[in-house]
């Protein structure tokens, strides 16, 4: 097909009846998520199987065009912009044919996007999870991004899709989902990288905000060096406070679920395996009398996936006080929180204690969660974004 067969063929009228995208389908977690939402809203879903570092290569390009050609969606989508490389090859053909492009970050963009600005075409609508990083997005030549928090999947995050044999197996009193970052801070980074991460963190010691500067104002600069280091030390951010956390609560019997690295941070303590997102999570939040939750350093006032998927399914959650958390729950009403590692512990033994206030604020965040925080209502709002833009 020529140049402009092609052009004509890609030029149909999208944002018209039913909506339907094209999914790049990745093997990152989110992306089910994402296309379970928009099969239980009606939508069309194409799913086209994409490499996770695009390279704009012939053969996935032919494959792209003529799907593009065949279905005709309104709109791209894809997950913290997974499958497009950072020279931009694919970035500049979607826009040369006027194709529609939405990436949602659910994970900070600035390691993910690095100095990729030549992937900030006209055709291209961010989504971002992290309202702290739209004007850095901005600043890299992203027009309008749109903050959108992550939210829980209704397939399998809902009480009565938890299985109770499941719930039984997993019952205790207080459970911790979570990753050491021990690999990502101590293990995968070289010794160098290391050294320097320790001196960033020794200027910032009191501050992972001022770290998160530090990583923006490198890739400002395209200093790759101290960009690396930067994100070796909110590695290493986190990896310190979930020590701190779960030292903080060594005299309650807490329920560790994660990586094996947890043995390096805290030694004598009990570590479960991952469980499966989908079929064993699910049961284990429902099944804790108190969930805890700490999120990472990268995130200045976004909040993890505990925050939606907990209450989702009627669990009760203590997490930290982050801003989006706050602004979604009403502390002590529909969500429980802490501000220091100290209060976490106290807390938890008084929620343990009053089995009548955790339901009160589990039943609370449950209809929070359901009447607003499902996929189904981001893409929603993605699709009123995208049709408002591009239609």
């Amino acid at each position: 097909m020529n140049d402009n067969r092609l052009r004509a063929a890609l030029g149909y009228t999208r944002f018209q009846s039913v909506p339907k995208i094209l999914l790049f389908d990745t093997s990152y977690l989110m992306v089910q998520d994402v296309a379970d939402a928009a099969e239980d809203l009606g939508w069309t879903v194409v799913r086209l199987p994409t490499p996770k570092q695009g390279r704009g290569d012939g053969q996935f390009v032919a494959s792209l065009l003529q799907v593009l050609v065949l279905h005709r969606p309104d709109f791209i989508l894809t997950v913290n912009h997974l499958g497009f490389d950072s020279g931009g090859v694919l970035s500049g053909l979607l826009a040369q044919y006027g194709i529609p492009v939405a990436s949602w970050f659910v994970d900070h963009p600035m390691p993910i996007l690095g100095g990729a600005d030549s992937n900030a075409t006209d055709n291209a609508q961010l989504f971002c999870f992290e309202r702290t990083a739209i004007s850095w997005l901005e600043k890299r030549g992203y027009e309008s991004p749109v903050f959108l928090p992550s939210a829980s999947n209704a397939r399998y995050f809902s009480p009565h899709l938890t299985e109770a044999r499941l719930v039984d197996k997993y019952r205790c009193e207080i459970s911790l989902a979570a990753n050491s970052w021990w690999y990502k801070a101590r293990v995968e980074p070289s010794k160098q990288i290391r050294r320097k991460a320790r001196m960033l963190m020794s200027q910032h010691s009191n501050s992972d905000g001022a770290l998160a500067d530090v990583l923006a104002e490198s890739l400002q600069n395209d200093d790759r060096a101290v960009f690396g280091a930067a994100q070796v030390a909110l590695a290493e951010a986190s990896l310190v406070r979930r020590q701190r956390f779960i030292q903080a609560l060594s005299s309650l019997n807490v329920t560790l679920y994660g990586d094996d690295y947890w043995k390096h941070l805290v030694p004598g303590v009990a570590i479960h395996p991952y469980l499966d997102y989908h079929s064993e999570l699910p049961a284990l939040f429902k099944g804790s009398d108190v969930n805890m939750n700490i999120t990472s350093a990268q995130m200045p006032t976004a909040v993890n996936q505990r925050v939606w998927d907990v209450p989702a399914v009627g669990g009760f959650l203590l997490t930290d006080a982050q801003d989006d958390a706050l602004e979604a729950f009403e502390a002590e009403v529909s969500m429980a929180f802490y501000r220091s590692f100290e209060e976490a512990a106290s807390k938890a033994e008084y929620y343990l204690r009053h089995p009548d206030e955790r339901v009160r604020i589990s039943q609370k965040g449950m209809e929070i969660v359901h009447r607003s925080h499902r996929m189904t209502h981001r893409l929603q709002t993605m699709y009123a974004v995208m049709k408002k833009r591009f239609g």
